[in-house]
């Protein structure tokens, strides 16, 4: 697959940054050229040519992504690490001794049958950035990490933010041990069937990293619609995700009375109805969604004997998010109770809300007013890996437009323009926080 565009290649100038603790200027360029043969090659690992990117985690296609991005990060001398999880980094290191990283990235783990730009453009800034600060010598004291975080979308096994979550310590060894994709491959099976052996089985700890920063698609349509190239965010949504099953009995669809009938799927259309209007009772900014739902034995003229579904609930407020989730726990107590059903609720995963750092924010801005843009102030209704990472250090996010709003789907696209942009202020920004 090769990337669709109108943008021409070449170098674009980056005016002169002035870095503040050194009074050196410096002058960079950001290769336009080289961010979209990154993107190019990065989604012609792909399992589903012709209809979207799907690139599942430690999948043959995944793996090839990521080695595309190994080998170039090597290119510039990076020292590469297949850290905890089967995260994956790449440290430059600074002319100090050991300090903290300034670190920065997303990842490569795409939905089934998605676009071409959400996690890879965070890469690919990154990757960018960090070859300019090699090949221009730039100097700077503290280390810089390009990372790959694993299991970003939680497509594979059904867990969003899987890899950081992991990394970050939030989940513990037995709770690894039963994380399995939809084939009962475990995660840790998953991960020695790609070949990949750890180098680093270490815990993120807060004094690993000085800061994060990631670029990201908007994945909405706030930034075309209000005329702005960049986006700045202060808060990131929490997200609950459940998965409910509801056990019923499996009978005739012909033979079998309507009141004599245990039938899960009607049951789960109720509670599925019911999520729709707490969500919309909660507060201005929850949402939930129904995004999955399997039932057995899934004949035409069968009622269902047991049907699974998930919830993923989000909000930016933490009070609005519990009060959601726990109004939605109790709607599938009623209805299963009111119509003599079994049922399980299960919590796949979960991220509080955080508010990302004011001064990284602040350092952002001012980047970005050196480029003569105005950035946009906003919140992500998206989870992100950068979430779980700001609860150790400073955080900081970059957006750049999504057209039409439209992601995780095969029209996804953001102009190499924004792209190269979004890199440029990552760039000014990382040089001054390594400094």
């Amino acid at each position: 697959m090769r990337l669709l565009c109108c943008m021409r290649s070449g170098r674009i100038p980056y005016p002169s940054f002035v870095n503040y603790k050194k009074s050196t200027k410096i002058a960079m360029t950001v290769r336009i050229s080289r961010i979209q043969n990154d993107i190019e090659t990065i989604n012609e690992f792909n399992a589903t040519p012709g209809f979207g990117v799907t690139r599942s985690t430690f999948s043959p296609e995944y793996q090839g992504a990521v080695t595309y991005v190994v080998e170039e990060l090597k290119k510039i001398g990076a020292g590469v690490s297949i850290c905890r999880a089967g995260n994956i980094r790449g440290r430059i290191p600074g002319s100090g001794e050991d300090g903290p990283a300034i670190m920065m990235g997303s990842h490569l783990d795409t939905v089934v049958h998605g676009g071409q730009f959400d996690g890879v453009v965070g890469v690919v800034t990154a990757l960018e950035a960090a070859r300019i600060i090699v090949e221009d010598k730039i100097a700077h004291q503290l280390p810089i990490d390009v990372v790959i975080f694993a299991e970003e979308e939680g497509s594979r096994f059904g867990r969003g933010l899987l890899g950081s979550s992991i990394w970050t310590g939030q989940l513990e060894t037995e709770q690894i041990e039963s994380i399995k994709d939809d084939r009962g491959v475990s995660y840790q099976e998953a991960m020695s069937q790609a070949g990949l052996k750890l180098d680093d089985h270490g815990k993120l700890k807060p004094r690993d990293i000085r800061a994060m920063l990631e670029v990201h698609i908007e994945q909405g349509a706030v930034l075309e619609k209000r005329g702005h190239r960049i986006g700045l965010v202060e808060a990131i949504a929490g997200i609950r995700q459940l998965n409910i099953t509801i056990i019923g009995t499996a009978d005739h669809a012909g033979t079998t009375p309507m009141e004599g009938r245990l039938d899960p799927l009607q049951t789960a259309a109720r509670i599925i109805i019911a999520v729709d209007k707490i969500a919309r009772n909660t507060g201005p900014n929850t949402v939930a969604t129904v995004g999955r739902i399997t039932c057995e034995p899934a004949q035409v003229n069968v009622i269902p004997g047991l049907v699974r579904f998930s919830i993923d609930v989000r909000d930016s407020n933490k009070i609005m998010l519990a009060s959601a989730v726990t109004a939605i726990n109790q709607t599938v107590k009623e209805i299963c109770a009111e119509r003599g059903l079994l049922f399980e609720i299960v919590q796949l995963s979960e991220a509080e809300p955080v508010t990302l750092s004011k001064s990284i924010i602040d350092l952002l801005e001012e980047k970005a007013r050196e480029k003569k843009v105005a950035p946009y102030k906003m919140v992500s209704g998206a989870g992100h890996d950068t979430a779980l990472i700001a609860e150790l250090t400073e955080a900081g996010m970059i957006f750049v437009p999504s057209r039409d709003g439209l992601s995780h789907c095969p029209q996804e696209f953001t102009r190499l323009e924004d792209i190269a942009l979004g890199c440029e202020i990552l760039l000014a920004t990382i040089i001054q926080l390594a400094a």
